[in-house]
């Protein structure tokens, strides 16, 4: 599954590619307009992007440009009805993975540049101890909250302070266990970086 954040201001285009692309299995966060996107595409950066060039307000290619100066490279797939060279080389210039041209004849254009795109990132071994590090962090850090939540709205019998003693206990030993795991193959990468 890739995790695709799609910009078409155009509403039935939108819907109709969002739809292509989830029945491929792929997860899709569809936006109207580039400026509404770029605040969710910068707090959780999808596997890639793909983005009309012109639309209201923001275009593809600031978009894209905005991305670069925030560090956040995730591969753009851009779209345009109005290909041109020039068009093409400002799309590469700011990280364009590719530009197809709209409307398509065929959808697995589409599909095949979404998933050269997401192939093209390859994580380093840091970069994937990263990602597994929020991934497993952000749930325990959601479930601590809950129950954090839970015990301080109301007042508690024994057996509830019992079963919440229980929960926070395990939370901090699964905490605890995770931070070292993490630690073992983070030193682990580095030892095998300085080798090569």
């Amino acid at each position: 599954m890739i995790r695709i954040v799609l910009i078409e201001d155009d509403d039935l285009m939108r819907e109709w590619l969002g739809r292509s692309l989830s029945s491929r299995g792929h997860e899709v966060d569809r936006y109207r307009r580039a400026d509404e996107a770029i605040e969710a595409v910068s707090a959780d950066p999808p596997d890639v992007i793909v983005s009309d060039i012109h639309m209201p307000g923001m275009s593809g290619i600031e978009l894209g440009q905005a991305l670069r100066a925030r560090g956040i490279l995730t591969p753009i797939v851009m779209m345009t009805a109005d290909p041109s060279e020039a068009l093409d080389a400002r799309a590469g210039a700011v990280g364009a993975h590719c530009l197809l041209r709209k409307p398509f004849a065929d959808l697995s254009d589409l599909w095949s540049a979404v998933e050269a795109a997401a192939d093209s990132v390859s994580p380093t071994p840091s970069d994937d101890i990263t990602g597994t590090s929020h991934a497993l962090r952000t749930p325990i850090t959601a479930i601590r909250m809950a129950l954090e939540g839970l015990t301080a709205e109301r007042i508690m019998d024994a057996r509830e302070q019992h079963l919440a003693e229980i929960a926070h206990r395990n939370l901090d030993r699964l905490t605890a266990a995770l931070e070292d795991h993490l630690a073992r193959l983070s030193l682990a990468v580095e030892e095998n970086s300085t080798v090569d």
